[in-house]
């Protein structure tokens, strides 16, 4: 047999034991996780899901992500038990060096701490980082499911972010990447969102109250709201920019990319969508 196809045939056995479904994925995450592990074996990308953390929170727990690349969702399910941290290492050194691809893995390393806030509650921080000399090659993808979730903040690099079902304010930096944050509960804190070549979709209800600044470099600005009060401020709006107030809220909202849309909607369910966004 060829090398290309027994090293594939490799790669493709291990999909079923590093896609094991866990009750605290959803079904399109699950569909998700399997077709991506596909895809990287199939483009000899060498990849392990470590084994997932667990830990006892109270209440809201706030998050904050650092991470030197890869994709980061978190999200909130009120039918977890504890919050849970999973992280799937991926590197990209293609076929000529899947074998040593698939041993530099080790290099990816990651700490998840929970830790007290002087206000009150707990807030779980997650680390990946790498020593690798060619860390352009590697992903750290990190998963957070917790019960309820605070105040998110991430940051990382080469990678896409979703904050799914939050209840307090959001940072988010990352790079080449699309962006969501998509919340059924009212925002009145401030929103940062900032990437670059990758689209951002920001949904909330109809209660929240917020200053919107959105701004995209070779994009379009869209918004829909089908509920609360919109308001379409100053003269320089235009098709890449958007200054507006939602309920006559002063919370910053501040959305920034470039090459990609980003899509504004104020709607009944908020996180009521497909696997893709087209419009707001």
């Amino acid at each position: 047999m060829p090398a290309r196809s027994v090293l594939l045939s490799a790669a493709l056995a291990a999909v079923p034991a590093l896609c094991g479904c866990s009750s605290q994925h959803s079904l399109d995450e699950r569909v998700a996780g399997n077709a991506t592990a596909i895809r990287d074996a199939a483009n000899f990308r060498t990849f392990r899901t470590d084994e997932p953390v667990e830990l006892e929170t109270k209440g809201a727990v706030g998050v904050v992500v650092d991470s030197f690349g890869g994709d980061v969702t978190v999200r909130a399910d009120p039918t977890a038990k504890k919050t849970r941290v999973e992280v799937r290492r991926v590197s990209d050194m293609g076929l000529g060096r899947w074998q040593e691809s698939r041993e530099e893995l080790a290099d990816i390393a990651w700490t998840a701490t929970l830790e007290p806030r002087e206000s009150g509650g707990e807030t779980l921080k997650v680390e990946a980082k790498t020593q690798n000399p060619e860390a352009h090659y590697f992903r750290a993808h990190i998963v957070i499911v917790a019960p309820a979730l605070d105040a998110v903040a991430v940051r990382t690099t080469r990678g896409s972010v979703a904050v799914l079902e939050n209840q307090g304010p959001v940072d988010i930096e990352t790079s080449s990447g699309d962006v969501r944050m998509l919340t059924p509960w009212p925002m009145t804190q401030p929103i940062k969102i900032v990437t670059s070549e990758g689209s951002i979709d920001f949904r909330v209800r109809g209660e929240s109250r917020l200053s919107f600044d959105a701004e995209t470099r070779g994009g379009e600005v869209r918004q829909r709201c089908m509920f609360g009060k919109w308001r379409a401020l100053g003269s320089e709006n235009d098709h890449d920019r958007m200054l507006a107030t939602l309920n006559d809220g002063t919370n910053p909202v501040f959305l920034r990319t470039s090459e990609k849309n980003i899509r504004i909607a104020v709607v009944a369910d908020p996180t009521n969508v497909g696997r893709e966004i087209v419009d707001p």
